[in-house]
């Protein structure tokens, strides 16, 4: 999460000393590219210096404290990338291509496939049903563990490393706030 805050404060202090960039984003008819902005900044920070405070103390080993911290972590993560895809179309118009971001993906398909309901939003409905269990003791950034029912009668136990996909996606947010650094620096030279 380190990479995330520090290319959000080189952003925030790149608009905050560049008088046209200001400018552009105080004017009236910018109004809400400047919302965008301002609140996908505080999301960004809010949710990298979350994410970077609970890695340190890692999950509780009262199960229930810990599955509501999972699905906290996870909802924080969908946060920050949503923030960072507003954040992106904030400053310059277009929406992020997120299918070279892999791990970006990956982050929302575990969050989506530990949810085990068959809303199915996130997958094409010609794939088979399928739900998932996390159980109690599904333990913590190392490693995660769930079990994945698949219509058809296939059953599999599969394992994540939390961690490992969490700094990877990492990587991949930096990515596109580094698109948005790059952004400001031709725009508002």
């Amino acid at each position: 999460m380190n990479k995330i805050i520090d290319i959000r404060n080189k952003i925030r202090e790149y608009f905050e000393s560049n008088e046209n960039c200001q400018a552009f984003f105080l004017a009236d008819p910018q109004a809400e590219k400047y919302a965008g902005y301002y609140t996908s900044m505080y999301l960004i920070q809010d949710t990298a210096e979350s994410l970077d405070a609970h890695r340190i103390k890692d999950f509780s080993s009262c199960p229930f404290q810990a599955y509501i911290e999972f699905w906290g972590v996870m909802q924080a993560l969908i946060i920050q990338q949503d923030s960072i895809s507003e954040l992106y179309e904030a400053v310059t118009s277009k929406s992020l291509d997120i299918n070279k971001l892999t791990f970006w993906k990956e982050i929302r398909k575990l969050r989506n496939v530990c949810a085990g309901h068959p809303a199915r939003k996130d997958r094409p409905k010609t794939d088979p049903m399928s739900r998932t269990f996390l159980g109690r003791n599904f333990g913590g950034y190392s490693l995660i563990s769930y079990e994945q029912w698949i219509k058809g009668g296939t059953q599999q136990f599969v394992k994540v490393e939390l961690g490992k996909l969490i700094d990877n996606y990492a990587i991949d947010a930096k990515i596109a706030l580094v698109e948005i650094f790059d952004f400001f620096e031709k725009q508002w030279p």
